[in-house]
């Protein structure tokens, strides 16, 4: 059987595993185009030993095998793990099969095993390798419910294998961050964090990523990891959703190389590694390979991996790709700053491999900058700009109701003591008053942003039912008298007819694709709002009623999390109103910042441009802008009479309010610049063409 047949084999056996145990198992296949490109990257002449441990149906052993061969390299050993037993029974026939084929027959082995079980670990060859590629399964935490994979399994496996491969000095750290990721965190991290306790001190960790293993908060022991434990040497970003057709976000390959313990000679690594690169490649680089149209020739990615390895600063991009530097210390600070006050942080404090390394607070010169917009800046910028949280402003998520179909209303009639309101279709579009007592303006979707930039108030409501009760539940209300005496609120009255109607009927109500048919007051996150009286301490409350509001539910500017223009922010004028989690909102706790000088820094040209570089791209082109994102931009330090100036440009800002806009560019950017006019209107217009250059990338 010749190669293409072998591989042939492979495919179809992927094509025909049901798409439930595929989203189980987190099962997407990396296909060799991928797998080609990451293994160049990865090989050098010292690669002898190679693993998988989420091997798949083998693409990336394959992928290795074959970019060892056209670069003349001798493996002595290309293993691989994976759980699905039928599907590690095809990738060890496939790379038999592939050995039959060509010279070069490295010792071999696929065990169908979990990668964290004692088997799996107990069967490898090697205790540690030079190279270990592998794309993780990303499953959500809700998902790992089945055996083998739930997490206080993995946790504790992984936990054991720390314990065992990894001695010295550094060895507490792995023990520490095995122990401390978040138990939000999909399969991938758990996953990650096993494949780089594999790797050699000196060898290469090389990875199939999501963007977002530099944004997502359950992912900074991986930030954390690959800054402080490893060098990256290569992230390589592939064009939207090109590479996997369901991805939600960009892929990324990640080429990493891991430190030698400190005590020992760590230089050697640091002196021989090469130039950190990040490297952007467009859909028309792929012609057959991914950068086939790029590099021509039989061997598209070998020619590509040679290019980075000799290219120099004077060096042109090719067409399709763009190479720029990655900051490696400017990613520490960046890092540094993501996880001080972290729990697990607090614990690696003194170890040898983050000591005189981690800080819990950034000066002001410490505040890491996006690469992207770092370089359009003064050299004397750098020094005036801080963190959003130490210039005084808190950032956060909006309201999550657990069932927005039952406390969602929308507002037809409004009355000086009641509104007419109508429900959400699960409950047939009822139409019925409310007193207004029981309801909350609330901002739900970006399209009523332009009645919020004119003054006027969404037509969506929130049933804020704290002040009322069913009747059946006045006994339990009345029990806990002294309770509400002692907490000085007013004890809650009894529905009118129509809404405890409405209530007891959504309490029968089944919610639109609830797991195994929920009604609505067993949702888990609906579930959470009932709680019992405690004596003169905690008031009853029942599962109608929303926990208490937070500042972030009611913040002073509001911010979309998906975007396909360039985020803006808007301000809230009505303290009242309520915003819902599809945005990200800010504030300031100390109210040194009006909410129209929020909404003017953060619809500055710094701010756009920053939220353009950091945030993450998603596929179909839009910006996903979360509140660890916001936590992160750099804001110049502004004094109150700055501050007050941009209160007048905000109260004045608007999309298409051109001299407004200008106004707060003059103070923000001026801020940056020294106060040189010139100076900061070069810069601002440099923001708006890199703020524009983004944006058509993302959606390239």
């Amino acid at each position: 059987m010749g190669v293409e047949s072998i591989r042939a084999a492979a495919r179809r056996h992927q094509s025909r595993l049901p798409s439930a145990q595929r989203k189980r198992l987190g099962q997407h296949f990396s296909g060799l185009p991928v797998g080609k490109l990451l293994s160049h990257l990865s090989l050098d002449e010292n690669t002898r030993t190679v693993l998988d441990p989420m091997a798949g149906n083998g693409d990336l052993l394959d992928a290795t095998w074959e970019a060892a061969s056209e670069r003349g390299l001798v493996l002595d050993r290309l293993d691989g793990v994976e759980i699905h037993r039928p599907t590690a029974d095809v990738c060890r026939d496939r790379l038999q099969g592939l050995f039959a084929c060509g010279a070069n027959v490295p010792a071999s082995d696929v065990i169908a095993a979990n990668a964290f079980d004692a088997v799996a670990e107990e069967r490898l060859a090697e205790s540690q390798y030079d190279l270990v590629i592998t794309n993780p399964p990303y499953v959500r935490y809700q998902g790992r419910s089945s055996e083998g994979v739930c997490d206080h399994r993995i946790r504790r496996q992984l936990q054991s294998i720390s314990g065992k491969r990894q001695t010295g000095p550094d060895a507490a750290v792995w023990r520490v961050l095995a122990g401390g990721y978040s138990g939000l965190a999909d399969l991938s991290i758990p996953a990650w964090l096993l494949a780089a306790m594999l790797v050699r001190p000196g060898g290469r960790l090389a990875i199939v990523a999501p963007a977002t293993w530099r944004s997502r908060d359950y992912a900074d022991v991986i930030r954390f990891l690959m800054s402080h434990c490893f060098e990256v040497e290569r992230v390589v970003e592939g064009p939207r959703s090109a590479w996997f057709a369901d991805a939600l976000v960009c892929t990324q390959l990640v080429v990493a190389r891991r430190r030698l313990p400190r005590s020992g000679n760590d230089r050697a690594v640091a002196c021989g590694r090469q130039q950190s690169a990040w490297i952007r490649i467009g859909a028309e680089a792929a012609a057959g390979s991914l950068v086939g149209a790029s590099f021509g020739g039989s061997r598209p990615e070998r020619r590509f991996a040679a290019w980075l390895r000799q290219r120099s600063a004077a060096t042109r991009d090719k067409p399709g790709i763009a190479v720029s530097s990655f900051d490696l210390a400017n990613e520490r600070k960046a890092v540094d700053l993501q996880v001080a006050g972290k729990c697990w942080h607090r614990q690696l404090r003194g170890k040898p491999q983050v000591r005189d390394e981690t800080r819990g607070d950034a000066s002001p010169s410490d505040v890491p900058l996006p690469s992207a917009i770092a370089e359009l800046l003064p050299n004397s910028a750098c020094g005036a700009l801080t963190a959003l949280d130490q210039a005084g402003i808190a950032v956060g998520q909006g309201l999550r109701t657990g069932c927005n179909a039952f406390f969602y209303v929308t507002a037809l009639e409004s009355g000086a003591a009641e509104t007419v309101v109508e429900t959400a279709s699960l409950f047939g579009s009822l139409r019925f008053a409310v007193p207004n007592a029981a309801l909350r303006p609330a901002l739900r979707r970006q399209t009523d942003l332009a009645e919020l930039e004119g003054g006027l108030l969404p037509n969506c409501r929130v049933l804020d039912l704290r002040a009322f009760v069913l009747a059946e539940d006045m006994p339990a209300v009345l029990a806990a008298e002294r309770t509400y005496r002692i907490c000085g609120e007013e004890m809650p009255r009894t529905m009118p007819p129509d809404l405890a109607d409405h209530v007891r009927m959504a309490a029968r109500t089944v919610a639109d694709g609830s797991a195994r048919g929920k009604p609505i007051p067993e949702l888990s996150a609906v579930r959470t709002n009932l709680r019992p009286c405690r004596p003169g301490k905690a008031k009853p409350r029942f599962w109608y009623m929303l926990p208490d509001f937070a500042p972030r539910h009611l913040p002073a500017v509001a911010i979309p999390r998906v975007n396909h223009a360039t985020p803006r922010a808007e301000a809230n004028r009505n303290r009242r109103l309520l915003v819902d989690a599809n945005f990200a909102t800010a504030w300031a706790p100390e109210r040194a910042w009006s909410p129209y000088a929020l909404k003017a820094l953060l619809n500055s040209a710094w701010c756009r441009a920053a939220m353009e570089a950091l945030c993450t791209p998603m596929g179909g082109g839009a910006l996903k802008v979360e509140a660890t994102h916001l936590r992160r931009l750099p804001v110049p330090r502004l004094s109150k009479q700055q501050r007050a100036a941009l209160t007048a440009a905000g109260r004045r800002l608007t999309r298409n309010a051109s001299t407004a806009q200008a106004a707060v560019d003059d103070v923000v950017l001026g801020a940056l610049c020294g106060g040189r006019p010139r100076v900061a209107k070069e810069l601002a217009e440099a923001l708006r063409e890199r703020t524009k250059e983004l944006a058509c990338a993302r959606r390239a």
